[in-house]
């Protein structure tokens, strides 16, 4: 009896991508690995701004710093989180994507990795920066043109994915 109690527990442990204690903060009390009833245990449902989908729950109209608003994304496509992204809402001039990359260097400090992005005509292009912090990776990119709308109001001028740091990588 306590073979099967110990083996059941094993494979629960195993399963779950990460224990809790080790599991890294993404976003507010997200942490990748968190099952989608963990995650739903935070954010219940609430018609018109916490959504639930098969993969991913969306949180509307987040407050980033006053003035500037954000849709939230927390997927979990297998079960579990893995990434959560924060979608800035548009604004005039994309003042709201200055407003929070100088938030994000004020506490941060510099980022570890800038670069342009470069893209064809379809493509929203931008400049992209990174922060890497308690084992979460931040990666800020901020539209800047495009076809489809860079900096303004019609779509969101800044984007900013979490995602958990790589505890191996086979290179």
């Amino acid at each position: 009896m306590k073979l099967q109690l110990i083996t059941v527990l094993l494979a629960t442990a195993l399963a779950t991508p990460a224990n809790a204690q080790d599991r890294v903060l993404l976003w507010d009390r997200v942490e990748a690995g968190m099952s989608v009833d963990e995650v739903r245990a935070i954010y219940p449902e609430e018609r018109g701004r916490i959504k639930y989908h098969r993969n991913q729950t969306e949180v509307e109209d987040v407050v980033i710093l006053e003035g500037c608003e954000a849709e939230v994304e927390i997927q979990h496509e297998n079960g579990f989180v893995d990434t959560v992204k924060v979608k800035g809402r548009g604004s005039i001039a994309g003042r709201c994507s200055d407003r929070v990359l100088g938030a994000l260097s004020a506490r941060y400090g510099e980022p570890l990795i800038q670069r342009g992005r470069a893209g064809n005509i379809l493509e929203r292009q931008g400049e992209i920066v990174q922060w890497t912090r308690d084992g979460a990776v931040l990666r800020f990119k901020q539209f800047t043109n495009g076809v489809f709308g860079g900096a303004g109001l019609g779509q969101s001028s800044w984007e900013l994915t979490y995602t958990a740091a790589a505890a191996e990588i086979n290179l």
